[in-house]
């Protein structure tokens, strides 16, 4: 009886999820409830040498993805610096999402990126190598970032725990450059938290891809130290915020 109780609880996830596989790479994504030629793609990258089942079942984004009608797409990646995409991932990720969009008949578009630790770093990386097909990106506890900002079009969301010490001074000596580079890029960090992936990060990325899908405009903008909404804040101190709801959580 129990071992049947925990098949159907994962019916729901079994339903909507769909291999690609490419040279050795296992690409795991999920369907959404619905979906048209005009549906986009989330990629999401897990922590060091994740597998990609593991990845959409630990972000859970099936709710966000159901609303927008958005498929996930999540890599395999193991070993050989993957997140440096310039040697091989970055090519193999391109190729799986050409053939998520030919199996599905979607048109080609920008895609989403999230990612926790090691696939923080993928997001950062992976955005600076293939800029013209991402339209935002959201990170947790990235300890690396491109030394270089060659493009900032796309808005961020970075997060990363206090008790991360090392990877926390490096994402805030990040987003002052991205700022002064010209870009969007909201910025929380959670006191007493370490290096693990918090449902309150988790929480914060569910708003922030939701207005971003939904077409929200910035409403506010935030200080960083201070969480005090102004109507002037300097550049490299700045978050911008699309909704009340998307304050509360970021001043919380």
């Amino acid at each position: 009886m129990k071992l049947l109780f925990s098949f159907l609880l994962a019916i729901p996830f079994l339903l909507f999820a769909e291999v690609i596989r490419l040279d050795g790479v296992d690409f795991h994504y999920r369907i959404p409830k619905k979906y048209d030629s005009k549906s986009q793609i989330m990629v999401l990258f897990g922590g060091r040498n994740w597998q990609g089942e593991r990845t959409l079942k630990t972000y859970n984004f099936n709710a966000l993805a159901d609303k927008h009608s958005v498929f996930l797409l999540s890599p395999s990646f193991k070993d050989r610096d993957y997140w440096e995409p310039q040697v091989w991932s970055g090519k193999l990720l391109q190729k799986a999402i050409r053939q998520l969009e030919k199996r599905y008949n979607l048109q080609s578009q920008k895609v989403y990126f999230y990612g926790y630790s090691a696939g923080g770093q993928c997001t950062a990386l992976f955005y600076q190598w293939m800029p013209q097909k991402v339209a935002a990106c959201g990170l947790h506890a990235c300890g690396v970032y491109p030394e270089k900002i060659k493009n900032s079009k796309a808005p961020f969301l970075i997060t990363c725990g206090t008790e991360d010490k090392e990877r926390f001074q490096i994402s805030r000596h990040f987003i002052y450059r991205y700022r002064e580079h010209g870009g969007l890029l909201l910025w929380k960090y959670f006191p007493n938290s370490g290096h693990e992936l918090s449902k309150e990060a988790l929480d914060l990325a569910n708003v922030w891809f939701d207005e971003l899908l939904s077409g929200k405009k910035v409403i506010a903008y935030g200080e960083d130290d201070t969480r005090q909404i102004k109507p002037q804040i300097d550049t490299e101190f700045r978050n911008p915020l699309y909704s009340e709801k998307m304050q509360e959580l970021w001043q919380k």
